[in-house]
């Protein structure tokens, strides 16, 4: 199956129904059936509507792209947004793997395993327009808002995201799926952090931006509190629980995952790789010999959460991302300028 790329540059509610018509053919019975819970559940039902109510009132934006969703997809509103909150609706990942170094003449580089629970079509790329002639391009999947995952910006920020494990819930605070489309539309650091303060999240995450023009790039951990903001300027890695301040001397990771063993890892391999992508890449790529995802950096077939897509970032040339789909053996380039295009030919760990 062909990954499709979205160009979507109407309202935000014309743009979400065309990102659910686009996925509609290929929309899970499994998934249609979660929505349906809250239909059984009193109290669900209602924190669902309390929160729906939130993000209508506080970010129009975003709503009018759920809705929009919601009916390109066919799917009642509310019963779809029950599907964006995972604090509530107990949904949880413990994937996505992240390395980042800085090379001696200061441009960095990245690779990112972006691991997801593998629904049959549930992927496209989309590139959305907003504001006054701004837009970002983004991995796109039915069952999150636009922004989640990686994206770029045409103020020139990427971003990566990594689901962390966190105990301080709150399921008052808007779904962190939010958050994390809010800080898609960074137009500097300076404001990539401070709209990481924007969003009241009911459960943190970790995200990684680079301002591709200025090479200057940021590990921020988002709590439910508040947040954790470091500087990179040399190598760094970063899994699925938060390893900033505090949180270094104890880590929490969920303990049916592998996060911990992923950051160790990855760790001792970059100890003797040079900065290059292909050398990120294939340490993303290991695998153990055994074939046992919890002893693997590389999500495979048999883990809980597959490796749907690796992704590198070079700020030294003019391709500045490539992106492997291991589901559909296909490689999207992306250009500085924020061009995008499927290369025909299979991609490789």
């Amino acid at each position: 199956m062909k990954t499709h790329i979205l160009n979507l540059n109407k309202s935000p509610y014309e743009n979400g129904k065309a990102s659910g018509e686009n996925f509609k053919a290929v929309l899970d019975p499994a998934f249609i059936k979660k929505t349906e819970i809250i239909n059984h559940d009193k109290s669900l039902m209602e924190k669902c509507s309390f929160l729906l109510g939130r993000l209508r009132d506080e970010f129009p934006v975003y709503y009018e792209e759920t809705k929009g969703k919601a009916d390109g997809l066919g799917l009642e509103l509310i019963n779809y947004f029950s599907s964006l909150c995972p604090e509530l609706m107990g949904t949880y990942q413990d994937s996505c793997t992240s390395i980042i170094t800085r090379k001696e003449n200061g441009n960095f580089v990245l690779c990112h395993n972006e691991d997801d629970v593998y629904i049959k079509g549930n992927l496209c790329f989309s590139k959305i327009s907003y504001g006054n002639e701004s837009c970002f391009i983004t991995n796109d999947m039915y069952n999150m808002p636009f922004g989640n995952g990686v994206s770029l910006n045409s103020h020139g920020i990427f971003k990566s995201i990594n689901f962390c494990y966190d105990e301080n819930i709150n399921t008052d605070n808007l779904p962190r799926y939010f958050a994390q489309r809010h800080i898609s539309e960074a137009e500097n650091i300076s404001d990539f952090i401070s709209r990481c303060t924007q969003i009241d999240t009911a459960s943190g995450f970790h995200a990684i931006a680079i301002d591709i023009n200025k090479n200057i790039a940021v590990s921020v951990e988002v709590y439910s509190d508040g947040i954790d903001v470091e500087y990179i300027n040399d190598v760094y890695i970063h899994t699925n629980h938060f390893i900033h301040g505090k949180h270094a001397i104890n880590p929490k990771a969920s303990p049916s995952g592998n996060s911990i063993f992923r950051l160790h890892k990855a760790t001792e391999l970059l100890k003797t790789a040079e900065r290059t992508g292909d050398s990120l890449k294939k340490i993303l790529s290991h695998e153990s010999p055994d074939n046992n995802w919890e002893k693997s950096i590389f999500q495979n077939e048999t883990a809980p959460e597959r490796t749907l897509f690796q992704v590198t970032v070079n700020t030294d040339g003019d391709i500045l991302i490539s992106t492997d789909i291991y589901t559909t053996n296909e490689r999207i380039v992306t250009d500085r300028k924020g061009n995008i295009r499927i290369c025909q030919q299979k991609s490789e760990k």
